[in-house]
């Protein structure tokens, strides 16, 4: 069993942060407020630029880095925002006043990659596998996340977290436990999928991770900007009540989804695309299709119900509608408690 303490430890060196915890870049949901006020808790905040363009993509930076003094980081796509992303890119290094940190969700490409850590910020990369982690690793990431299906999103792989992070590789030294060895550089790894308080923190850690992301645990907080009837959905359900679904495929295809459970999900064949709500996607007005990916903001009108209500399978630990602030308080002391009851815990007398 790796030591928690010292996991958690490199996996705040790599981020830049007092507690290593990412909170996710949801497009849409997670905006300004909820990422300044993640950082401002000391783990690392996450303003998403989903499909923005290169004056939005700033805007949303500079309001983020308006909010908050500290580290944060910056959501891109790749495969979502396509002839876009270098535009997103660049206005992260136009706009930034600080280091940041550049979370991609899937590979960057390598020209994109080099430019953000050639201005000193940091590079974290959301992967499926362990192979795209050491492709992470060459590109200079400086940590990697390990989706497993329990997350709620959209999916970068098939399996399990846990069975990702027993293929890292065994011969690691110990004080490289939850490193990633790769091109010869070594990388923390953190994982993503149901972790929903200190104590899922505090097991992934022992399991050999040095952090995790979690979108589930911040979708319901105050500062969300979430619909408030999928913030209440989210709050009542239960891990059983979400499922890994292709249909919400609109906008974003190839990958697997996993959602709360509704009508669309459970229909025996997919329901007709017929516009089921209105919504505001970087200021515009558009109406939303039945299938759309697209998660029900506070701007949206119409069957929320219907639409794409992301959800892992810690949502069952998410039971109230709290400040983030207080979200990451409590993963801290959760985890503490966790590390005083841990048989690595230290003796006092």
């Amino acid at each position: 069993m790796a030591d928690p303490e010292e996991a958690a430890a490199r996996g705040c060196r790599a981020l830049g942060v007092d507690f290593p915890l990412v909170q996710a870049g949801m497009g849409g949901i997670a905006g300004p407020a909820l990422a300044a006020a993640v950082s401002d808790a000391g783990a690392l905040g996450t303003v998403a630029l989903y499909r923005s363009d290169h004056g939005q993509a700033g805007a949303l930076v500079a309001e983020t880095a308006r909010r908050t003094p500290r580290t944060f980081g910056v959501n891109v796509i790749p495969e979502v925002a396509g002839r876009l992303l270098p535009e997103q890119i660049r206005a992260l290094l136009d706009t930034a006043d600080r280091p940041l940190l550049l979370n991609s969700y899937g590979l960057p490409p390598q020209p994109q990659a080099a430019a953000v850590l050639g201005a000193g910020h940091r590079l974290l990369v959301q992967v499926g596998s362990v192979a795209e982690a050491a492709t992470a690793a060459a590109l200079g990431a400086h940590a990697v996340v390990l989706q497993g299906v329990e997350a709620g999103g959209h999916h970068l792989g098939d399996r399990p977290v846990g069975e990702l992070l027993g293929e890292l590789p065994g011969e690691l030294p110990g004080e490289l436990s939850g490193e990633l060895s790769a091109c010869g550089l070594e990388v923390p790894v953190l994982v993503a999928g149901a972790v929903a308080t200190g104590g899922d923190l505090h097991s992934a850690l022992c399991a050999g991770a040095s952090g995790a992301l979690c979108g589930t645990a911040f979708v319901a907080t105050r500062e969300s900007a979430a619909h408030a009837e999928y913030k209440r959905a989210l709050i009542r359900a239960e891990g059983s009540d979400t499922v890994v679904s292709d249909r919400f495929s609109i906008g974003w295809p190839g990958r697997p989804h996993r959602v709360l459970r509704s009508p669309v999900t459970d229909a025996a064949e997919p329901l007709p695309a017929v516009f089921v709500a209105w919504t505001t996607v970087m200021g515009d007005r558009r109406p939303v299709p039945r299938g759309s990916a697209a998660a029900p903001t506070v701007e949206a009108e119409g069957a929320v119900a219907e639409m794409a209500r992301y959800a892992g399978l810690g949502c069952g630990r998410v039971t109230a509608m709290e400040p983030a602030g207080q979200v990451v308080a409590r993963f801290r002391a959760e985890f503490r408690a966790a590390l005083a009851d841990s048989p690595t815990a230290p003796a006092h007398g």
